[in-house]
């Protein structure tokens, strides 16, 4: 454990958040890993401390030490703050992409959208996801965050799919995951700002025109 001569502070306590509400408790537990994932997508892993996120965080070193044993133990809660946090978007996001009869239009704007937020006003969410992912070569409690991660996306393209009559659903959510994450990390390392036009709509477009064309005129 990461030691300090601060007391630690007891969840009870009041700390107040950037916005200037007032937090207790789970909320601050929250707003370090909140932070935790900001200092991720900022600077890397390698800058994670329970220093570095209390001050990034403007609370006593006490506070990340009350809550967390370890830094890997930061690190592993923060991945899955995140993983819970995008899995309920994502499935609120595909919601409407499922039982029913959808043109391939509609496939390309929904999709285009999703990407274009992730490179976009949620952009430091997608580089801290990335970042952590190459943990999980390294790190099994990673892994295994990762892996529920990856299973979630895979479920929950696999529904669209299936949706769209495709005869492998689980197949093609594998792949198209794999096209998405390249897409998205060719984009954070060597960023177009016309890749909406130039890529994302024509590779969208190129893959729902292999779907069967009964259910996608």
């Amino acid at each position: 454990m990461y030691t300090s001569s601060e007391t630690l502070i007891q969840p009870e306590e009041t700390a107040v958040l950037p916005d200037g509400r007032s937090t207790r408790g789970q909320d601050r537990r929250e707003l370090l890993l909140q932070t935790t994932l900001k200092l991720i997508a900022e600077r890397g892993v390698g800058a994670v401390s329970h220093r570095a996120v209390a001050e990034a965080a403007g609370l006593p070193l006490g506070s990340t030490t009350y809550w967390f044993d370890s830094r890997q133990q930061m690190l592993t809660e923060a991945l899955e703050y995140f993983v819970r946090d995008e899995i309920a978007a994502l499935n609120d996001r595909l919601a409407g992409l499922r039982g029913a009869d959808l043109s391939r239009p509609r496939m390309v704007e929904e999709f285009t959208t999703i990407l274009m937020l992730q490179l976009g006003e949620d952009r430091w969410r997608t580089v801290a996801q990335y970042t952590l992912l190459q943990e999980a070569i390294r790190l099994p409690e990673v892994e295994a965050v990762c892996r529920d991660w990856n299973d979630a996306w895979d479920s929950a393209l696999a529904g669209v799919f299936e949706s769209l009559g495709v005869a492998d659903p689980k197949l093609e959510a594998e792949m198209f995951l794999a096209m998405l994450d390249g897409i998205l990390l060719s984009q954070l390392a060597t960023p177009d700002p016309d890749v909406e036009q130039k890529l994302i709509r024509p590779a969208l477009e190129s893959w729902f025109s292999r779907l069967p064309s009964e259910r996608n005129p």
